[in-house]
């Protein structure tokens, strides 16, 4: 589920011991958290007691160190890399999840509002979001808009309650893109273009 470098152990190591000696505090491992929304996802480790483990934690082992995380997001985190790099330049853990692909800036010809619907995928498109997926985040005060569909890739917008929600990626990845994905299978992808730094959610600072 989660893959450690031998340089990450052996820093995940160093930094275990002298927390132990410096604070006597009995160390079981790591908890990785996840935030933000594909594909700007951020990640972060911190040390976990025994008295900070929750009853739905699941935990696995990699390389002889334990990691805890949430439920919600153990699928999310499954394929995990963490290295640790040191240079010249900076030093510090790097942890990537290599399915999460970096998408390519909007085409100018995506447009700014809603998409046009002439283009018949597009229009099976919203047809999903219509029938399907809107109706069920309803109830959360959230919508998503269709901005566009260029070389089969549906852009979406995600508005009111989804707009900054910190569960935005795990919709996007587990409900929307997964409707969208079955019932049109023209689209290959489908990219959220919303800027979560705002919204009746603001998930960021």
């Amino acid at each position: 589920m989660v893959e450690l470098s031998g340089a990450a152990k052996k820093r995940i190591e160093t930094l275990v011991k002298d927390q132990v000696e410096k604070h006597q505090k009995d160390i079981k491992g790591l908890r990785l958290t996840t935030s933000g929304t594909i594909p700007n996802v951020e990640y972060a480790l911190a040390f976990v007691e025994e008295d900070k483990i929750e009853a739905g934690d699941v935990s696995v082992e990699a390389n002889g160190i334990r990691f805890y995380m949430e439920s919600r997001n153990a699928k999310f985190l499954e394929d995990i890399e963490i290295d640790f790099v040191e240079n010249l330049e900076k030093s510090g853990f790097k942890i990537e999840n290599p399915k999460v692909i970096k998408p390519e800036p909007l085409s100018p010809e995506i447009p700014e509002n809603e998409a046009d619907l002439s283009d018949p995928v597009a229009q099976s498109v919203q047809k999903v979001l219509d029938s399907e997926i809107n109706p069920s985040i309803a109830s959360h005060g959230g919508h998503i808009t269709l901005i566009g569909v260029k070389d089969q890739v549906a852009y979406v917008r995600l508005g009111g309650g989804c707009q900054g929600c910190g569960q935005a990626s795990v919709t996007l990845q587990q409900g929307v893109v997964v409707a969208i994905k079955k019932a049109v299978p023209e689209i290959r992808d489908v990219l959220d273009v919303t800027n979560h730094a705002v919204g009746s959610n603001p998930y960021y600072a």
